[in-house]
This record gives C-alpha cells, sequence and structure tokens, in this order.
C-alpha cells in the first residue's frame, strides 16, 4: 500500500528563533492509497521524515496521557471498554538523538521529500492554484535554507516539478512565461538547468498554444522554440524535446506547418542516423503527430486537402516499412496511426471526392484483415477502435453515402457483442453522423431511417446505455432528414420534436437540449420545402417565438440571417393556396424582410434579396406595380453593396419583361442610396 502526499500546510516565512520547530514548519501529512504494493510504501515513508523529523518526541508523561487516551473507548451501549492492541512501543536506541537526527543518520534526505511533495502538486491538476502552491512552498524551503535551518537547497528537480505544475496547471496564464522566469531564477542562484528543464518549457508552450485562439499569437510562439533556448547547441535535445515541437506546430495555425512538423521529423532522422544515439531516435509518436499535422492543416486551408490525407498516408506506409526493416517496437504503427489517416481522409471527403471515403474504408477492411489472420496464427496486430469505426462512417456521411455509413454501424453494434468488443459499442457521435448522412441524402426513406434511429437512441439511454443520449446535432439532423424528405406531414413531425427539446430542457434541466437557433432555423426550412398551404403562416409564428425569447434574453434562439431568409423563402414558396393565403404569405415576407432592415445584430444578405424578389415573382400579379417594388428592392441591394449575380438573375426573372429588367440595372449603376434600409416601403 502506498502513501501518497496530500496537500501541505504553508510553510511559514518565519526566523529560526520561534517558540517551537512546530511553529516554524509544520508536519507534511500523508495518507493511504489503495493501488499501490508495500515496497513502494516503505520508500515513500522512509522520505516522509523530511519535516517531520523537525518536531521533537512528546514528553512522557504527554505520551503516556496519549496512550490511555487511545487504550479506552466508548461502544455503542456507553459502556467503557479497553483497547485489545497494545500501544506501540518506541524501538529507537539513540533516545538522546531528536527525530530529525534519527532520520537523517538512517540516510533520509529532507530535499527528496521535498521534490516528491512538489511532483505530487504539480500533478494535482484538478486544483488551480497547484502551481502557485508549489512555487510558495519553494521560495519558503529556499528561505528556511537561507536562515540555516536546512543544510540542502532546492536542485534542479525541485525547480523542474515547479516548471511542470505551470504546464499542467488548471486555468493558468503565461505559462511560458513563468516557466521562463523560473529557469532565470535557477540560474542566479547557481543551478544548471537541464534536458528535462528545457522539455517541460516546451510544454509549456505547448499547453499555452493550445488555449489561443488569434493566429497571431500561435505564430509568434512557434517559430524556432528549439533554436531559441539552443537545447541542440547545448546538447540537451533528445526524442521528446523534437516530438513536443512537432506537436507544437501540429495544432497550429501556420500555413505551412506539416511541413515545418517534417522537418523536424526528418532531423532527429538524420541525427539518429548519423549518431545512433537513441536519446533522438524517432518513435511512432513522432510520426503520428506528423500525421495529425497534415490532417488539422484540411481545418485551415479548404483546398488540396485530398493531398494533405495522401500525405499522411505516405508517412504511414513509411512507418510500416520502417518497423518491418528493424523490428522495433518503438516505431511499430498503432491504432492512433491508422485512425489519423482515416481521419485525414474523412476530413478531405466531399461532394467530388468521393474516393477519400473509399480509401478510409480500404485501410479499415486492411485492418479488419489483419484481425482475423492474427487471430489465426497468434500474432500481435493493430485492432481498430470506435475513433477508427466513426471516422469511417463521418467519411461516408460527408459524401451522403448513408447505406454505407450504417452498414458500418451495424457492423459496430455486432462486434460490440461480441467477447472483448465492450469497446466498439456505438455511441452518440456515431449515430449521428449516420443521421446526418441520411438527412445530406434526402428522401422519404431517409427520413423514416433516421427518425427510427433517433428512437433507438432514446430507447437504449432508457434502458441505462448514457453513451447513446441524443444531443441537439443529433435532433437536428433528424429534424433537417424530415424536412428533405418532401412528405406533407413531416415538417410538424420536425416541430413535434423541437417542442420534445424545449420539454425536456425545461422539465430535466438537460441544458445540451434546449433548441438553439440552428434548430428552429431547420424546422422553419422544413416547411419552407413542405407542401403546406398554411407553411409561412406557421414559419412566422416559429420566428415570433424567436423574437419574443431573445427579448426575454434567451440568445440562444435570437434569429439571424438564415432564420429571415428562411422565413422570406417559405412565403415565396407558398403558391398552393388561394388569393387570401398568397396575400397573407406576400404580407409575412414583407414584414420579415422589413424586420431584418430594422435590427442591429443581423443583416440581410444577397439571399435575402433574391428571396425577396422570388416573393414578388410567385406572388404578385405581373404589371407595373411588381416592376416598380422590384426596381425599390435591387436599388436597396444595390445600396447595401449587395447586388451580385444571383440577385441580378432573379431581377430578370421578376420583372414583366427583359426590357424593364434592363432598363432598371443600368439605371442602378452609379446609383447610390441615402437610406441603408432604415425605412423600407415597399407597401
Amino acid at each position: 500500500m502506498r502513501l501518497q502526499p496530500i496537500s501541505l500546510l504553508a510553510l511559514p516565512l518565519s526566523p529560526p528563533h520561534l517558540s517551537s520547530p512546530r511553529q516554524r514548519c509544520p508536519t507534511i501529512l500523508f495518507t493511504r492509497g489503495k493501488q499501490f504494493d508495500e515496497a513502494v510504501a516503505q520508500e515513500v515513508a522512509a522520505h516522509a521524515l523530511k519535516l517531520n523529523d523537525l518536531v521533537p518526541p512528546p514528553s512522557p508523561t504527554q505520551h503516556a496521557s496519549n496512550n490511555n487516551h487511545e487504550r479506552t473507548r466508548t461502544d455503542t451501549k456507553g459502556r467503557r471498554r479497553r483497547r485489545r492492541t497494545p500501544p506501540r512501543q518506541r524501538t529507537n536506541k539513540n533516545t538522546n538523538l531528536t527525530t530529525r537526527q534519527k532520520s537523517i543518520s538512517l540516510g533520509n534526505d529532507p530535499l527528496i521529500s521535498l521534490n516528491l511533495n512538489l511532483d505530487h502538486l504539480a500533478k494535482s491538476t484538478q486544483n488551480p492554484s497547484s502551481a502557485i502552491r508549489a512555487e510558495e512552498m519553494l521560495l519558503r524551503i529556499e528561505a528556511l535554507h537561507s536562515d540555516g535551518y536546512y543544510e540542502k537547497p532546492p536542485d534542479v528537480v525541485s525547480y523542474n516539478c515547479v516548471i511542470n505544475a505551470y504546464a499542467h496547471g488548471r486555468a493558468i496564464h503565461d505559462r511560458l512565461s513563468n516557466g521562463e522566469r523560473l529557469v532565470r531564477r535557477m540560474v542566479e542562484r547557481g543551478i544548471v538547468p537541464n534536458g528535462v528543464t528545457y522539455n517541460t518549457l516546451l510544454t509549456c508552450l505547448l499547453r499555452e498554444m493550445m488555449m489561443m485562439e488569434e493566429e497571431e499569437s500561435h505564430n509568434g510562439c512557434t517559430v524556432d522554440a528549439l533554436r531559441r533556448e539552443k537545447m541542440e547547441e547545448r546538447n540537451l535535445a533528445n526524442t521528446i524535446s523534437y516530438n513536443t515541437m512537432i506537436s507544437i506546430l501540429s495544432k497550429s495555425r501556420l500555413d505551412d506547418s506539416p511541413q515545418r512538423a517534417e522537418y523536424w521529423l526528418r532531423r532527429m532522422m538524420e541525427l539518429y542516423t548519423a549518431s545512433g544515439e537513441e536519446s533522438v531516435e524517432p518513435d511512432v509518436c513522432s510520426f503520428n503527430s506528423v500525421i495529425h499535422a497534415y490532417a488539422n492543416q484540411q481545418q485551415q486551408q479548404q483546398q488540396n486537402t485530398s493531398f494533405y490525407a495522401q500525405r499522411a498516408e505516405e508517412l504511414l506506409l513509411e512507418m510500416e516499412t520502417m518497423y518491418a526493416s528493424r523490428r522495433q517496437d518503438s516505431l511499430r504503427p498503432d491504432v492512433v496511426s491508422y485512425s489519423a489517416v482515416i481521419h485525414a481522409y474523412a476530413r478531405a471527403a466531399s461532394r467530388g471526392n468521393e474516393w477519400c471515403a473509399e480509401k478510409a474504408m480500404q485501410i479499415l477492411e486492411k485492418l479488419e484483415r489483419n484481425v482475423r489472420k492474427s487471430s489465426e496464427d497468434g500474432r500481435k496486430c493493430v485492432q481498430p477502435n470506435k475513433r477508427t469505426y466513426a471516422s469511417v462512417i463521418h467519411a461516408f456521411a460527408r459524401v451522403g453515402k448513408a447505406g454505407a455509413a450504417d452498414a458500418i454501424l451495424s457492423k459496430m453494434k455486432k462486434l460490440s457483442t461480441e467477447e472483448d468488443g465492450e469497446g466498439l459499442k456505438p455511441d452518440t457521435i456515431c449515430y449521428t453522423s449516420v443521421i446526418d448522412a441520411y438527412a445530406k441524402k434526402g428522401g422519404e426513406e431517409a427520413a423514416a431511417r433516421a427518425e427510427e434511429l433517433l428512437r433507438e437512441m432514446e430507447s437504449l439511454y432508457k434502458l441505462g446505455d448514457l453513451g447513446v443520449s441524443p444531443n441537439k446535432r443529433t435532433y437536428c439532423a433528424v429534424i433537417s432528414a424530415l424536412g428533405k424528405s418532401g412528405c406533407p406531414r413531416n415538417a410538424e413531425k420536425a416541430e413535434q420534436i423541437l417542442d420534445e427539446m424545449e420539454r425536456l430542457s425545461s422539465t430535466y434541466g438537460i441544458r445540451d437540449l434546449a433548441p438553439n437557433t440552428i434548430c428552429y432555423n431547420a424546422v422553419i426550412d422544413a416547411y419552407a420545402r413542405s407542401t403546406s398551404v398554411s407553411k409561412a403562416y406557421r414559419t412566422e409564428l416559429l420566428l415570433e417565438r424567436m423574437l419574443e425569447e431573445s427579448k426575454n434574453g434567451n440568445i440562444l434562439i435570437r434569429p439571424d440571417t438564415i432564420t429571415f431568409n428562411s422565413v422570406i423563402n417559405a412565403a415565396a414558396q407558398s403558391t398552393f393556396g388561394d388569393g387570401i393565403v398568397r396575400k397573407e404569405a406576400y404580407l409575412i415576407a414583407l414584414n420579415a424582410f422589413k424586420t431584418l432592415h430594422s435590427l442591429d445584430y443581423c443583416k440581410p444578405s444577397s439571399v435575402t434579396y433574391s428571396s425577396f424578389l422570388k416573393v414578388l415573382q410567385n406572388l404578385v400579379e405581373k404589371g407595373d406595380a411588381r416592376d416598380y417594388m422590384a426596381e425599390k428592392v435591387f436599388r436597396l441591394s444595390v445600396g447595401m453593396g449587395l447586388d451580385n449575380d444571383s440577385v441580378k438573375l432573379q431581377l430578370r426573372r421578376t420583372c414583366s419583361s427583359q426590357v424593364v429588367a434592363q432598363r432598371i440595372l443600368e439605371s442602378t449603376v452609379d446609383a447610390t442610396l441615402e437610406s441603408r434600409g432604415n425605412q423600407i416601403d415597399i407597401d
């Protein structure tokens, strides 16, 4: 059983002339762990005398009093009973020595205990103040050493522990500056930083970058981090240093971050080939970080995404070749390697790049074949995990191949029932990706299957499977699938799901299910796509609900430009009813058009003007009145700088003749409007 240090009492910066050693330095407490052997417990317990040895043993009178107190206890009935176990006897031979002297005579070093406690604080990442407390403890020990209380001052290990606390602590800003400040203090006190010191500084930089959002900050702290610390010149750079640098670049937003990451990988390989030093040997983490760099680059650049995925696969093949030639486990590709490449192809998959989804499937099938072969010959191989399957599902979802994504989901459900297959049980992400694939596919059957998967998730969740709890994105995907089905009643179903989300969030306090603007927009779009006669009216009710709720402080459902455009589009599609219905739809569109121009938090887009011109085309009779209103709308778009080709094309379709449309276009080439839409009169 291991003894782990718990939180330390603050060590006072008091001089050694105080009345008692306990006042100068309180006892460091240790608590029992649960999953460690007795040998480790004895080793750590020996170091636990770090500050306890400062307190002299109690007097014989006090000792006897304590024993008598412990020896008698009171049972539940109030009777006094004698303690069965006799008090522990002192076995120390040197009775004239203090506890501190006895501890030192046994070879216990207080500095080791200090470093153990600093390391414990560094690993207490759940406590936001652990780094500050670690530094305070370090400074207090230094002060006590200056007063002559300690023979040895804190060493490089002590400082490394505090720097590590800043690197991994929660809610800490300026990690790197704090680390560099401690390094400067080390140098001033004559302590030479080592490789661990600089590697921990690199970790500070990495953790700091992970919390940054501004690209300029990423660029400024990324460039030449290794060279800035001169680790190579000092012969301090090792595999951990290079891997940290590559990881920093893989998470940066530099335009050439993958190339920079691969440069450091090649540099490692060159140094290892030239020197043969294992300290700079590339390992699987080195390659995986570069693969992640190419996969993450697709988020920054929308072009040539397939190129980055192919380059990631080439690195994976290089790893396989090196492992086959050297047979070193450190270069053996793991499930992270394969999953990262599959994820890169999944991100590159899109309309026109369907082959990327097929490529991701091929890599998965390769892993499955290796698993089958290993079961026959007993060899060790890489087994795909849940993330591997989820990435392939995501790849097929992006290209709209819902059937293929659903087949993989069914395979995961089957594999999860087999022995050692619990980790492959599909979760919310897997189900949601398949539903999203059906939403992209569209159609009545796709909507029915999406709704069926949602009900399956709800049933599993009620049975206790918390990993398949439907979330906001799940419900939005089902709403989108219903909206694209083309069935007359599916828009009402979509609104019922929206109401169900609001009920669950308000009744049971499930905040993750509280609908947002995207959910409302999906329902409005479902009505716009439906054949319901009253769809313009239903979308207006949803818009009014959003405006009212946002006015009362619920900014989650504050309408945006897409909301107003969807309402206008729903009105433009209301061509099924009689004259009264058409007039009502026109007034709804006009009110949404005016409201959008009066708001400060959202502005119209070119879609707004093209949609309203379509309203005029479908709901207003052809003639001079429609031409007049079309001209006013187009002039307004010119004043807003939104008269693109789509708006001009819709203007030609709306006007009663091409001659009128051409006249409007020519007369508004150099026109400027004094009004920017604050007052619109298109009645």
